[in-house]
């Protein structure tokens, strides 16, 4: 008999109890080196051919797409992350991973996406172009903060077809020039599209522009841009697009800062934090930001009182929140806004101030859908003083000063769930309550007259939509809206100065319905193709400034027209992307169709050597037509490649009263556009530059101030120097072009170069 000695024993109970262990572990092992594998399902469980998969880490990104059987394997990956999955058509759907995760067959089921929703209650991701056929442009936190931008406005230029309704931005414009217009529909300063920030509107109650720094640039998170009429879900304003902000939520506490200095005297500090505890959530953000800037007039035409147009404003906002576990977000916020300007002339000021009370909640439950509601209230105080120059710009009189208050208050309503695995219903209710006037006092050397005049509006809409996913790849979605505009208590009082015999006018009330209905089709395809169609009605309403506000800019006069009616766009377009290469390529073109009746624009009523007189009035039909290009690379070594091109071709159709300007281009609409972006992000570094050419417009309705076209060209470069610093370097216009901005006659010009350095703290993820 073999002996077997106490070594010998103890050596085969060590080798038995480690086979043991790697027989335990090998399970682990092999999942840790599979990676992430799963399937991808439709709504009523079908596979997803093509869909496309993304799992960040945080440092890298890796893509797959699913195999016929909608299949998914991701090799080489480790550790906590974020696992998405999309699709045209379908709403994505995202996993957090963690070490539990490589051990399991995932499954992940996209339900049909709702074509807009009145209020987002989170991003879809970050894709600068989505990969649908759909106009729609996202700019990330990174590509922000490549940009070499240093307001909001000026961000958004990147997405095609924005602009405000002049060639300036914010940072220098009188706000009333602050309107959004999109794919050619600027006649006048009131907006073309809706500005959301979490589902609350930042339009102007009283005159439909935009104020771009009302918010702390570090507080925002998303930005969106959609092109195409969307009053089928956000009603009046919507007439072009919609522009959606969302700003931060953390989960947990963190703080963010970004402080620069600047040419042209330009300091800035833009600061957002928060605490988190116990699922209540504490945060405050505030922004100031000043510039001596420039002279508006070019060297050769400047008299005595040209000075600088520049402008220092403060924002702040603190915000409580209390979160449901995942079913829910309940918030409250207050801010307020303050402003002063400069603008071009010693009398040429203007002041606003806005303080505002928002309230928020979004509650989701698996048998009843998911519900948000916001309701807002503002009260505002727009000051504006007016001039007219003397022809050798050596002296100015004091026309006009203007006090027009404002007030709001509404509330949106919104619902949303699957029903029967293949329709996503979304529904909703609103309702805007603006109360506002225009008091002023006249001059001609002496006060004149005190003039006072303004009005109520309401609007209340209520909205349907469904997103039927009637076959596989196939989805067709209808929506509508109603909406009634009630425009009441017009007045307008005129008090000759010394003294004289009041003129006293009372405007009856107004009523007007519009119905905007919405069809669109989509058609997912193999290789990563999809195509859509869509066919909609919008409106927008006059605003209480149109009605109602006279104001002047340099030697135009454009007087208020209470009688102008809503504007009302038909119009369509068809698209077509796909991402291809690896998913590294995306490409997306679309031809867009709009015709507006009762386009509410400028229209120029005399001209003399020293007053052009305009009036705000409806046209007959104006229309806007072009194509669209967008397409995004990434590149090898981190570099990734983006651009846009935009025709548009927007024209006069019928004009009854003045046939004269049928056939004319829409002032402030330029035929060609076109954006460029170069990327550079890896580790510790990141670095961008971006090219926009502008191609020639008109600065009136008889088209006889030309606008030439430009070229500029912006860059950012950062390097971060500490785990939670970073320092930083940009510049705008680094080609010193000094474009064209308007002549109203007298020409004035864009900015020089604004170049500054600066540093950003980032405590806490994002």
């Amino acid at each position: 008999m073999t002996k077997i000695n106490v070594r010998s024993r103890s050596a085969l109970r060590i080798g038995l109890c480690t086979a043991f262990l790697l027989f335990l572990l090998a399970p682990h092992s092999h999942a840790q080196q599979s990676g992430l594998h799963g399937t991808v399902l439709d709504s009523t469980g079908a596979p997803i051919q093509e869909a496309e998969i993304e799992f960040d880490s945080g440092t890298t990104t890796t893509l797959a797409a699913t195999d016929a059987e909608g299949k998914f394997s991701l090799s080489g990956v480790t550790g906590n992350g974020t696992l998405l999955a999309r699709y045209p058509g379908l709403s994505p759907a995202a996993v957090a991973i963690g070490p539990d995760f490589y051990q399991q067959d995932l499954e992940l089921r996209l339900s049909p996406a709702p074509s807009n929703e009145r209020i987002q209650v989170s991003a879809e991701g970050e894709d600068r172009i989505p990969p649908v056929p759909s106009s729609e442009f996202s700019i990330p936190t990174e590509q922000r903060e490549v940009s070499g931008a240093l307001v909001i406005d000026d961000v958004l230029r990147e997405a095609p077809g924005f602009t405000l309704f002049r060639r300036s931005g914010s940072l220098f414009a009188n706000p009333t020039s602050q309107g959004v217009s999109l794919r050619g529909m600027g006649a006048s300063g009131a907006s073309r599209a809706v500005v959301l920030l979490d589902g609350i509107p930042l339009n102007d109650p009283f005159g439909g522009w935009v104020y771009w720094d009302r918010i702390p640039n570090a507080s925002i998170e998303t930005m969106q841009v959609l092109n195409g009429g969307a009053s089928d879900v956000y009603g009046g304003g919507a007439l072009g697009g919609v522009v959606n902000l969302q700003s931060r939520s953390d989960t947990t506490s963190f703080a963010s800062l970004e402080t620069s200095y600047g040419t042209l005297d330009t300091p800035y500090l833009s600061f957002d934090g928060g605490v988190n505890l116990h699922n209540w959530e504490l945060s405050a953000a505030v922004q100031t930001l000043r510039t001596h800037g420039y002279i508006l007039v070019p060297a050769g035409q400047r008299g005595l009182i040209d000075t600088n147009a520049g402008t220092g404003d403060v924002s702040g906002t603190i915000e409580l929140a209390h979160n449901w576990k995942q079913n829910g977000r309940f918030f409250v916020r207050a801010s307020s806004f303050g402003e002063s300007r400069q603008n071009g002339t010693p009398l040429q000021t203007n002041s606003t101030r806005i303080p505002e009370v928002d309230l928020g909640g979004d509650w989701n439950n698996a048998t009843v859908g998911a519900f948000s509601i916001r309701v807002y209230g503002s009260d505002e105080i727009f000051n504006q003083n007016f001039s007219s120059i003397a022809l050798n710009r050596n002296s100015e009189a004091l026309t006009d000063v203007q006090r027009s208050p404002s007030q709001q208050i509404g509330f949106a309503l919104q619902w949303q769930r699957v029903v029967a695995k293949r329709h996503n219903l979304t529904a909703g209710v609103e309702d805007r309550d603006v109360r506002g006037h225009s008091a002023e006092t006249t001059f001609s050397g002496r006060p004149t007259a005190d003039v006072d005049a303004g009005g109520r509006q309401r609007i209340t809409g209520f909205f349907v939509q469904d997103a039927f996913y009637f076959a596989r790849n196939w989805l067709l979605t209808l929506g509508a809206r109603e909406d009634e505009w009630l425009n009441s208590r017009g007045f307008s009082n005129r008090i000759p100065l010394p003294k004289g015999a009041a003129t006293l006018a009372d405007f009856p009330n107004r009523t007007e319905n519009a119905f905007s209905p919405r069809i669109s089709l989509l058609r997912a395809l193999p290789r990563n193709v999809a195509v859509s169609a869509s066919v909609y009605r919008s409106f927008r309403p006059p605003t209480l400034n149109e009605l109602y506000r006279n104001f002047r800019v340099g030697n135009v006069v454009t007087n208020a027209n209470s009688s102008l009616t809503s504007e009302r766009l038909t119009g369509g377009e068809i698209g077509v992307s796909a991402r291809q290469w690896k998913e590294k390529l995306t490409l997306r073109g679309n031809l867009f169709w709009s015709d507006i009746d009762h386009a509410v624009e400028n229209v120029t009523l005399s001209t003399t050597p020293t007053l052009i007189t305009q009036q705000r009035q409806n046209l007959g039909t104006v229309r806007a037509r072009g194509a669209e290009l967008s397409a995004e690379l990434l590149l090898p070594s981190h570099l990734r490649l983006s651009g846009g091109y935009i025709l548009t071709d927007s024209k006069v159709l019928s004009f009854t009263p003045n046939p004269l300007l049928v056939g004319l281009r829409v002032p402030q609409v330029p035929r060609n556009e076109v954006n460029i972006q170069l990327s550079y992000l890896w580790r510790n570094w990141t670095a961008g530059v971006q090219g926009r050419f502008v191609g020639k417009q008109y600065d009136d309705d008889i088209n006889t101030f030309p606008l030439d076209s430009y070229f500029t060209l912006d860059a950012e470069a950062s390097r971060r120097i500490l785990p939670h610093a970073t320092f930083f370097a940009a510049a705008q216009n680094l080609t010193a072009s000094r474009y064209q901005t308007e002549r109203t006659p007298v020409l004035q010009v864009g900015p020089p170069v604004l170049a500054r350095a600066g540093f950003r703290f980032d405590f806490g993820q994002r």
